[in-house]
């Protein structure tokens, strides 16, 4: 497993959250996960500049190592008024389970996420009364937010990647414990990047 971890943490083109989704879900701490991988940025006009092969290879290795399912999507993200040149960027989303009815499940809502968030966060394992809450006055506004709880400390809280309701964040926030726990025991790399206080 160590092996499989390194080349996960060394993924050019992916962020450490999503490296860290990955082998959350390889252990049923995370149902499922949405991530992305990209390419170098590139001039336009020019040629696309694709995510480079070996990456792909190591990705499906890692993948297939850890039994999960997935599929893909690719796409040219363009900003043509970018600053300082125009440019874009080969993206690749990548859905995956350890099962394919979740993988593909997954694709469906992103291939329509403006019209499907609640029913992507209940995929992704987000807490229902968290994704009840999403986009609605029940959503717990970013400045009320804990630094940390009696159940969750101030590094795993940093693991948070939804929004909180009001009423329920309390239990919403409980599964970061675990979670945080066991990513700091698999790479304290992922672990100390994700949790870095930013400036």
């Amino acid at each position: 497993m160590n092996d499989i971890v390194r080349i996960i943490e060394n993924l050019p083109g992916m962020i450490p959250d999503d490296k860290a989704s990955i082998l959350l879900v390889q252990a049923d701490l995370k149902p499922s996960a949405a991530v992305v991988l990209q390419g170098d940025i590139f001039h336009l006009p020019g040629d696309v500049v694709h995510i480079p092969e070996s990456t792909l290879t190591d990705l499906d290795h890692v993948l297939n190592k850890l039994k999960l399912q997935y599929t893909t999507t690719i796409e040219v993200m363009e900003n043509v008024s970018g600053k300082p040149y125009p440019h874009a960027q080969e993206v690749m989303r990548i859905y995956i389970s350890k099962d394919k009815k979740t993988v593909d499940d997954l694709k469906r809502v992103f291939d329509d996420i403006t019209n499907n968030h609640h029913e992507a966060g209940l995929l992704l394992g987000y807490p229902k009364s968290a994704v009840d809450a999403f986009l609605t006055p029940d959503m717990l506004e970013w400045e009320d937010y804990p630094k940390s709880t009696e159940d969750v400390s101030e590094l795993n809280m940093r693991l948070l990647g939804h929004r909180l309701s009001k009423n329920n964040w309390r239990e919403e926030i409980k599964y970061l414990e675990p979670s945080g726990n066991y990513l700091k025991s698999i790479s304290p790399t992922l672990y100390n990047l994700i949790t870095a206080e930013s400036m």
